[in-house]
């Protein structure tokens, strides 16, 4: 049996090969997000989401499997909050703010996230759970963005633009001192 010496624990080729095939998974799902990303012109698209949800599902999965191997003393919400908050960084370096106010990247920085969140239940062994999250997370960028699009195109038809004088007579308010975008 082949064995590696970490910190004076013994991880079998099996447990290795077991979070290997955990982030393969990880890696599938991420490349499916990224996919939609990439279909809706994002920037971060395959290649990021897969590496993201990769890395997730690596350090959470050895992070698991030397809490298995240890005394069982080790708290494995501690790696999980680690991947997080790197997430968030992560997530936060794809948010840009325009001098006119408009914000972009929220989506991509939250399906960075996500992505993360999903490699890393593959990582914990949960593959069912994180693919079937995987297809909530494809509904919600490719289903909801459509409707929500579609909303915000009738919206727009049926109410006037800032400035510009309703068919009622009543003032439009043209939001806060922010260049006119209320959505800030």
């Amino acid at each position: 049996m082949i064995a590696t010496s970490v910190s004076g624990l013994d991880i079998t080729a099996a447990d290795q090969l077991t979070v290997l095939g955990l982030v393969a998974v990880a890696a599938v799902l991420g490349a499916a997000l990224g996919a939609e990303r990439e279909m809706a012109n994002k920037a971060a698209g395959v290649r990021t989401h897969m590496l993201v949800a990769t890395g997730a599902a690596l350090v959470v999965g050895v992070g698991d499997l030397l809490i298995h191997v240890d005394d069982g003393t080790g708290d494995p919400s501690r790696t999980l909050h680690g991947v997080i908050t790197g997430l968030g960084f992560l997530g936060a370096g794809a948010i840009v703010r325009h001098r006119d106010a408009t914000v972009e990247g929220l989506t991509t920085a939250a399906s960075l996230w996500f992505a993360g969140a999903v490699g890393a239940g593959a990582g914990l062994g949960v593959p069912i759970l994180a693919a079937g999250v995987t297809v909530i997370g494809l509904v919600v960028l490719r289903v909801v963005g459509r409707v929500e699009a579609r909303w915000i195109e009738a919206d727009q038809g049926r109410r006037p633009t800032p400035g510009q004088e309703p068919a009622d007579g009543a003032v439009v308010d043209e939001g806060p001192d922010d260049g006119g975008n209320p959505s800030v």
